[in-house]
Formats: C-alpha cells, structure tokens, sequence
C-alpha cells in the first residue's frame, strides 16, 4: 500500500511539473505573439506614414515644376525638358 502512495505521489508530482514548464513555455509564447502584435502594429504606421510622406513629395514636386515653369515664362526662357 505505502508503494502505491509513493507512486501516485510521484506520479503528481511528476505531472505538477509537466503543468509547470508547459505553463511556462505558454508564457513565452504569449510574449512571443505579443511581440509580434507590436511589431506588425509599429510596420502599419511606418507604412501609413510612409505613404503620407511619398504623397507629399509627389506634391512638392509638382508645386516645384509650376514654380520652374512659371518662373520661365516671366524670364522669356524655353523650357528644357
């Protein structure tokens, strides 16, 4: 009797532990997705903002060309293409 008590008590011991380290690697793996969320939320507003800084530039540039050619016709001057 006293052998199957100590086998049962090392059986949950045993099975105290599994639950322990799997607990454990779920946390590292929650930390891991968790991380990932983050990033993938910090590319989305990179890209946003990236996307709103190519729309200005495209912007700029064109102002830039109005204000060449504008300037060129006030100097009399062909414009060079």
């Amino acid at each position: 009797m006293e052998t199957l008590q100590l086998a049962l008590l090392s059986l949950s011991g045993i099975t105290l532990l599994v639950l322990v380290l799997v607990h454990s690697r779920m946390g590292e793996v929650w930390d891991v997705v968790r991380n990932d969320r983050d990033v993938q939320r910090i590319a989305r507003i990179h890209e946003h903002e990236n996307n709103e800084l190519r729309s200005e530039l495209r912007a700029e540039r064109e102002l830039v060309g109005q204000l060449r050619r504008q300037v060129q016709m006030l100097l009399g001057v062909t414009p060079e293409s």
